[in-house]
């Protein structure tokens, strides 16, 4: 079967892999569509000790197309999402719902396991959640980068007519916003240098974007409503915007940071001190933030479609990559396989 790997830094090629068989506890999943996650560009551009020859993807959906020995709840034709790893469901984590802190973690299209970035992927029975018939393959591609953004808004200590900034209008920057209005934040303000990214921010509920170069994102909320904002998302995760962030908080405002940065940064804690600022770091999701995603989804209480910019198929998968090294127009892109 066809599938999209990682060979070297800044190197994705398609090969041909076996077609896997589920193991007990496991289910052969047919892919219809996965995710270009940001995780996965930076995997390319740092490497980060993954091994060439590794399946990538891991914000996807399908169809079971295979059940391993043991496995209950699903059958053969199931529509499905899945959290993008394998966990042992015995450890304290497990039990809490908790799996990305498994103490015997395997994780799917991140080098561990393989990903779904292929017709096939293995995924864990426990993992698993179906999709109702009112949700698109599409949309339930969207489940994982929604939860992402749904652990992260969950965090944000929100008052009543609330003000926050959302840095960055990429697929989780966009997320973010969406989960802002459906908890009922009044105005957000998007921080974003991407002219392509301002309508799609306007479209999905942002009161304004603001080019931080022209325009300070704080002083807009206070143009809004009156003060600054309480609440600060970074969600672009490159050196040194946890530190525009601090300048951008409300006194004894809340940065929560979602994007993820691979290189050492650093803070002036005396501006934290002197604004009494509060710091919370947001880590992938729970098998709770899965199910809250899939039910805003089915009600209608989200509508994600316009997230997605691109759906491209397998081949192109490899000059996509390299096209999303440069910020534009493009927000969520889908590689999608014929079901």
């Amino acid at each position: 079967m066809k599938a999209a790997a990682f060979q070297a830094i800044d190197t994705v090629s398609v090969i041909d892999v076996p077609k896997p068989s589920p193991a007990a506890g496991e289910v052969l999943l047919k892919v219809h569509a996965c995710g270009i996650c940001g995780s996965d560009l930076h995997v390319v551009q740092h490497g980060m000790a993954m091994k060439p020859g590794s399946v990538m993807g891991h914000e996807f959906c399908g169809a079971i197309a295979e059940l391993g020995a043991g496995v209950s709840g699903f059958k053969v034709g199931d529509r499905v999402t899945s959290l993008p790893y394998i966990s042992c469901g015995k450890c304290e984590p497990c039990q809490r719902g908790a799996g990305m802190y498994c103490e015997h973690l395997h994780g799917l299209g991140l080098g561990q396991l393989p990903g779904a970035y292929a017709e096939y992927v293995i995924c864990g029975e426990r993992s698993l959640l179906h999709l109702p018939d009112n949700v698109s393959s599409r949309e339930g591609a969207l489940v994982e980068p929604l939860s992402v953004a749904l652990h992260g808004v969950k965090r944000a200590k929100f008052g009543r007519g609330a003000g926050c900034v959302v840095m960055g209008a990429g697929p989780i920057g966009l997320a973010t916003i969406l989960w802002c209005k459906a908890k009922g934040v009044e105005t957000v303000v998007v921080s974003e240098l991407a002219p392509g990214r301002t309508e799609l921010a306007l479209k999905l509920g942002a009161s304004a974007v603001v080019n931080p170069n022209e325009q300070s994102p704080s002083e807009k909320v206070g143009e809004l409503i009156g003060r600054e904002p309480e609440v600060v998302f970074e969600c672009i995760g490159v050196k040194s915007t946890l530190m525009s962030a601090v300048h951008l908080a409300g006194r004894r405002g809340q940065i929560v940071v979602i994007g993820v940065c691979l290189e050492p940064d650093q803070i002036m804690p005396l501006t934290c001190i002197a604004k009494e600022l509060r710091i919370d770091f947001s880590m992938a999701y729970t098998h709770d933030d899965f199910r809250e995603t899939i039910d805003a989804l089915a009600t209608g209480k989200l509508n994600a479609k316009p997230m997605i910019t691109d759906v491209i198929g397998i081949d192109e998968v490899p000059a996509m990559f390299t096209a999303l090294k440069k910020p534009g127009s493009r927000a969520k892109v889908l590689v999608e396989f014929a079901h």
